[in-house]
């Protein structure tokens, strides 16, 4: 497994959803390596309870039902989803 460092709360506050995507994918990498090997340790379930926590509020799956309605009523999309970080927004 390639070395990384585990998102924090703190972190991803900082950071945008683009910014976020590329950590969250290799993070998801390592947690699907290490449930599916039994290699979980203790203390890794809050590890992964906090990776879950970002990658749900990172990739919104109710953006997607937001923006096809806006696109299909030829509403401007919101460019701060991308472009801001969360914790500006709001989230975590």
């Amino acid at each position: 497994m390639a070395a990384f460092e585990r998102l924090t709360i703190e972190e991803a506050r900082a950071l945008t959803r683009a910014e976020l995507l590329p950590r969250i994918e290799e993070e998801q990498k390592y947690w699907y390596e290490r449930i599916h090997r039994c290699q979980m340790k203790p203390g890794d379930d809050e590890a992964f309870r906090i990776f879950n926590r970002i990658l749900h509020v990172t990739a919104d799956l109710g953006r997607t039902h937001d923006d096809t309605e806006a696109l299909l009523q030829s509403r401007s999309l919101d460019a701060d989803y991308w472009r801001k970080p969360l914790g500006e927004l709001g989230l975590l």
